[in-house]
C-alpha cells in the first residue's frame, strides 16, 4: 500500500511542477530513501521539558544535544516540527544581553518590535514576518487593536511587561498560528518556556552583576536567585526573583520645578510676586532615563503518581523609571522659544530637552494553573490563567504643540502673550484584566499509529481601560491674573477653559472582549516517514468599546456609548511533511491567522468630528503559503530553510488621525514575501560552535485604500487617509541577520572557559505609511549593527562572566522624530539604542 500511494503521488508531477510548493512536495515524496524518526511524546501541561542548548565539548566531533520543543502541544525535536520555528536557550539569551521582549526582538532575525523603552510597553507589540501596518507609537496610550503576535508563558496568553527570568528557552513560531494559538497569532507566536519545579531535588542559584554604562554616571547592577525545594516525594516548590537597575545615560535640560507631581503639577514661580511674567525655576538632570525592574515567581508542583500532576504558579513584575531613550542632536542652543529669559544649552549626543519630568511605572501579575492527566490513549491537560497589568506614563508634549502648524494652536492653550511657564503634558493610564481557560486532549504517538490528534476548547474574557488626560497646569491661573474674563483677547483666546486640575482634555476608553473557540489538528501518517496535518479553529467573539471624549478648550463632549463588533470565523491549516533521510525533512504548509475587529468612539459632531466610516474596523486575516527543508546530522549540525508568501486581507492600522483623534481602520490588502535560514552546530576547529540565522521579509500594500478624515480644522476630507499599492509596511526590517560564535575549552581540571561573540545586523525600518498622519513623508530608522562579547569561567559551582554589550559603542537611530525641524529644532527627538556596557557577573549554583 505504501508503494502504491507513493507511486500515485509521484505520477502527478505535471500538476505540481509549476509551483515552488509543488516542487518541494515532489522532491519530498519521490526523492531519497527515508529513515526512522524518533516518536514524539504527548502534550504535558508543564510544556517546559525541553533541554537548553548547552556548550559544546572541545572535541570537534562532539554531539550537541537535540533541542526539544512543545510548540505543537507535544514534545518534538526541533527539526521534526513542519514549519519555521526558532529556539533561543537561556544561555543564548544571556550572551545576547536579552532581558525582555524588546531586547529579544533585536537578537532574533524575523522578529521585530518598536523599542522605545518599557515606558511604552502597553503601546508596542512584537512583529513577525512584517505583519504589521501600524506606524510607530506616537503616544503612550495602550494599543487599541489586538496584537498581531500571540505571546504566551507556556500555554497561557499574556500581556504586560516582565523580565525574561528563570527561563529554559524561548520558542519563536513564525507565520500564522491561528489553529493552535487562536486570535492574535496573525503573524506568529512567542512562547516563554519557564523552568518547572523538580521533584526530589534541592538546588538553587545566586547571581549578582555590575557594569559600567558609557555616558552614564552610575553603574548598572542586578541580583537574581532561585531555589528548588522538594516537599516530600510528590511535590516541589520553586522560587525565583530578579532585580535589575539600568542607569540613565541621557542628560535632560529645561525641566521646571513644580508644586507637587503628576499631570496637573503647576510650575514654581521664579518671582512669586509676578505671576504673569515670571519665569519658572529651571534645572537639568543627568542620567535621566533610568529604570528599575523586579520580577518574582513562585511555582508549586504536585505529582502524586506518574500519570497525574498539577502546577500552580504566580508571577509579579514591576518596572518604573523616568524619561525615555530619546535625544535631540539638532538644537543649536540659545533662548527658549517658550520663555525668552531662559537660555538652553545646545543639543547633541545624549542630550535632551523637556519642560517637565516624565516618570512611568507598570505592574503585571499572572497566575496560572496547569493540571495534566495521562489517560493512556491520550493526555488531558488544561491551562487556567488570570492576569492583570496596569501602568501610567507622563509625557511632555509642550514643544510639539508649540511647533505644530507654526504655533497656530499655542494661544488657545498658553494665552497671549505666551505663558513663559507654559506646559502641555499628557498622562496615559491603562488597566487590563484577562481570564482564560483552555482544555486540550493530545493523543499519544508511536511509530505504529496512523493518526495523531490535538483537540481543544478555549475561552477568554478581557476588560481593558485606557485614560488619556491632557493638562495645561498654571496657564488658566495666569490668564485669571491677567484679568482675562472673556474668550477673546486681541483676536485670540485669553480665557483658557479647563476642568479642575487645569485639565483641558480627557478621553476614557473601556473595551470588553470575549473569545470562545474550539480547535483541533489531525495528523495522518500516510507513509512510514510522511505525515499530513489538517487543522481548524472556529471563533465566536464579542467586542464592545465605550469611549467618553471631553475637550474643554473647544467645547466638545461625547458620552461613553457602547459600540459593538461581534465576529464569527473558521480558519484552517494543511501541512504536508516527509522525512527523506534520517533527521532530514521537507514540508509544505498552508496556514491561516485571524484577529478580531473592533469599534472606535470618535466624535461625529463638533470641530473634531470624524466620518461614520471610522466608527468600526473589520477583522483581518492572513493566508500563509510556506515550504521548507530542515534537518539535523549526527554531529549536532542542524539547519532550516523556508520560503513564505503571506496574503493579508483587511490589514488593521492604528493611528493618530490628522485631527488628533485615535482610531483603528482597515487597508484593503497587503502581502509579505520572503525567506528564513538558520543553521547551528560544531565547527571543524576543536571547541568551536556557531549559530547563524537570517530573515528577509518584503511586506507591502498590494492595493490602494482611501478613507475620509477630519483635516484638523473641522472639515472632513474624502481620501485624507490613504495608501498606495507598493508602500512598505512599517515596523520591520527587510533584512535581518544574527550570528553567534562560541568557543569552549577546559583550561585546567574543573575549570571550563566559554567565550562567545554574537551580533545582529538589520536594514533600516520604515516607521509609517506615507499618509498615516496626513503627510507624504515616510520616515525610516537607521541600519542596526551591534555586537556583544562574553567570556565565562566555570569552576565547580561557581561561574564568573565578563561581558560587553554593544561592543563598539554604536549609536543607532531606532526612530527618527515624528515632528522634525520645528520650534528651532526642539522637536527633533530621536529614539536611540543603549550605549556600550562592560560588566562582571558572579554566580553560584548548588
Amino acid at each position: 500500500m505504501e508503494k502504491s500511494t507513493r507511486a500515485g503521488l509521484c505520477s502527478t508531477t505535471p500538476l505540481f511542477a509549476g509551483t515552488a510548493v509543488g516542487a518541494v512536495m515532489i522532491m519530498s515524496l519521490c526523492g531519497a530513501p527515508a529513515y526512522a524518526q524518533a516518536p514524539a511524546a504527548a502534550d504535558s501541561a508543564s510544556s517546559s521539558s525541553a533541554p537548553s542548548n548547552s556548550a559544546p565539548s572541545n572535541s570537534a566531533q562532539a554531539v550537541v544535544p537535540e533541542v526539544v520543543v512543545t510548540a505543537n502541544r507535544r514534545s518534538q525535536t526541533l527539526e521534526s516540527v513542519p514549519y519555521s520555528l526558532s529556539v533561543v536557550s537561556s544561555e543564548q539569551l544571556s550572551q545576547a544581553g536579552v532581558t525582555d521582549l524588546a531586547s529579544l526582538s533585536l537578537a532574533v532575525p524575523g522578529l521585530s518590535m518598536y523599542d522605545f523603552g518599557s515606558r511604552l510597553a502597553a503601546a508596542t507589540v512584537p512583529i513577525i514576518r512584517g505583519i504589521n501596518a501600524t506606524s510607530e507609537p506616537t503616544r503612550g496610550f495602550r494599543s487599541f487593536e489586538q496584537s498581531p503576535v500571540g505571546v504566551y508563558i507556556g500555554n497561557a496568553p499574556i500581556e504586560g511587561y516582565l523580565q525574561l527570568d528563570d527561563l529554559k528557552q524561548v520558542e519563536v513560531l513564525r507565520g500564522p498560528q491561528g489553529t493552535l494559538y487562536g486570535a492574535g497569532a496573525l503573524g506568529g507566536a512567542l512562547r516563554l518556556i519557564l523552568n518547572d519545579p523538580q521533584l526530589g531535588q534541592w538546588h538553587g542559584s545566586l547571581e549578582a552583576s555590575s557594569g559600567g554604562v558609557d555616558h552614564a554616571g552610575e553603574p548598572s547592577y542586578s541580583f537574581d536567585g532561585m531555589i528548588n525545594v522538594p516537599v516530600g516525594e510528590t511535590a516541589a516548590l520553586r522560587l525565583s526573583a530578579k532585580y535589575e537597575y539600568d542607569p540613565g545615560f541621557i542628560n535632560v535640560h529645561g525641566l521646571m520645578k513644580t508644586t507637587g507631581s503628576g499631570v496637573s503639577a503647576i510650575p514654581v514661580l521664579a518671582n512669586p510676586n509676578d505671576e504673569i511674567n515670571s519665569s519658572g525655576v529651571y534645572y537639568s538632570k543627568n542620567d535621566w532615563n533610568y529604570q528599575n525592574a523586579l520580577t518574582t515567581r513562585a511555582s508549586f508542583l504536585w505529582q502524586p503518581d506518574s500519570r497525574f500532576h498539577v502546577e500552580i504558579s504566580g508571577i509579579h513584575a514591576t518596572v518604573n523609571g523616568d524619561g525615555g531613550p530619546q535625544v535631540n542632536p539638532s538644537f543649536a542652543g540659545g533662548a527658549s522659544p517658550i520663555d525668552p529669559n531662559e537660555t538652553l544649552p545646545a543639543g547633541g549626543k545624549y542630550q535632551e530637552f523637556s519642560q517637565v519630568d516624565q516618570p512611568f511605572s507598570r505592574n503585571t501579575n499572572i497566575v496560572t494553573l496547569d493540571p495534566s492527566y495521562d489517560a493512556g490513549f491520550a493526555t488531558l491537560s488544561a491551562t487556567t490563567s488570570y492576569q492583570t497589568t496596569a501602568g501610567y506614563t507622563l509625557e511632555d508634549d509642550t514643544y510639539d504643540l508649540a511647533g505644530d502648524d507654526g504655533g497656530a494652536y499655542t494661544p488657545y492653550y498658553a494665552g497671549v502673550p505666551t505663558n513663559p511657564r507654559f506646559v502641555y503634558d499628557y498622562l496615559f493610564t491603562d488597566h487590563e484584566q484577562t481570564f482564560s481557560q483552555e482544555i486540550r486532549l493530545v493523543s499519544k504517538t508511536n511509530p505504529d499509529k496512523i493518526f495523531d490528534y490535538v483537540l481543544g476548547a478555549f475561552y477568554e474574557s478581557q476588560e481593558r481601560t485606557g485614560d488619556w488626560t491632557i493638562a495645561v497646569p498654571g496657564s488658566p491661573e495666569r490668564a485669571a491674573a491677567e484679568g482675562c474674563n472673556s474668550a477673546s483677547y486681541t483676536g485670540a483666546y485669553c480665557q483658557i477653559p479647563t476642568a479642575p486640575g487645569d485639565v483641558n482634555f480627557q478621553q476614557d476608553d473601556t473595551q470588553h472582549f470575549t473569545d470562545t473557540s474550539v480547535f483541533g489538528e489531525l495528523t495522518f501518517h500516510f507513509l512510514q516517514h510522511g505525515q499530513f496535518i489538517v487543522g481548524a479553529r472556529h471563533f465566536s467573539q464579542t467586542f464592545t468599546d465605550a469611549q467618553s471624549y471631553d475637550d474643554y478648550t473647544f467645547p466638545t463632549f461625547l458620552p461613553a456609548t457602547a459600540h459593538s463588533a461581534p465576529a464569527s470565523k473558521t480558519i484552517g491549516k494543511v501541512d504536508l511533511s516527509y522525512e527523506y533521510a534520517r533527521g532530514q525533512s521537507v514540508y509544505a504548509l498552508w496556514s491561516q491567522g485571524f484577529r478580531r475587529g473592533g469599534a472606535n468612539s470618535v466624535p461625529l459632531t463638533g470641530p473634531f468630528q470624524e466620518s461614520p466610516l471610522l466608527q468600526t474596523y473589520a477583522p483581518d486575516s492572513t493566508n500563509n503559503y510556506e515550504a521548507g527543508v530542515k534537518g539535523r546530522f549526527r554531529n549536532g549540525l542542524n539547519y532550516t530553510f523556508d520560503i513564505f508568501d503571506i496574503k493579508w486581507n483587511k490589514p488593521q492600522i492604528s493611528a493618530s488621525l490628522p485631527s488628533g483623534n485615535l482610531a483603528v481602520y482597515n487597508a484593503n490588502t497587503a502581502e509579505s514575501k520572503g525567506f528564513e535560514i538558520e543553521t547551528s552546530g560544531p565547527l571543524l576547529v576543536s571547541g568551536f560552535s556557531y549559530n547563524i540565522s537570517a530573515a528577509y521579509a518584503d511586506a507591502k500594500l498590494t492595493s490602494d485604500f482611501s478613507l475620509p478624515a477630519n483635516d484638523g480644522a473641522g472639515v472632513i476630507i474624502p481620501g485624507l487617509i490613504s495608501g498606495k499599492a507598493g508602500e512598505q509596511l512599517p515596523g520591520s526590517p527587510k533584512v535581518s541577520v544574527g550570528a553567534n560564535l562560541q568557543y569552549f575549552r577546559t583550561i585546567a581540571p574543573d575549570y571550563d572557559l566559554t567565550v562567545s561573540l554574537n551580533g545582529v545586523s538589520r536594514s533600516p525600518i520604515t516607521m509609517n505609511l506615507a499618509s498615516g498622519l496626513g503627510t507624504s513623508t515616510v520616515q525610516k530608522s537607521s541600519a542596526y549593527n551591534v555586537f556583544n562579547l562574553q567570556a565565562a569561567l566555570k569552576h565547580n559551582s561557581w561561574r564568573m562572566t565578563l561581558y560587553v554589550k554593544n561592543l563598539f559603542d554604536v549609536e543607532e537611530t531606532l526612530a527618527p522624530p515624528t515632528q522634525a525641524n520645528e520650534l528651532n529644532n526642539l522637536t527633533d527627538d530621536n529614539i536611540i539604542n543603549r550605549p556600550r556596557e562592560i560588566g562582571l557577573r558572579l554566580g553560584y549554583s548548588y
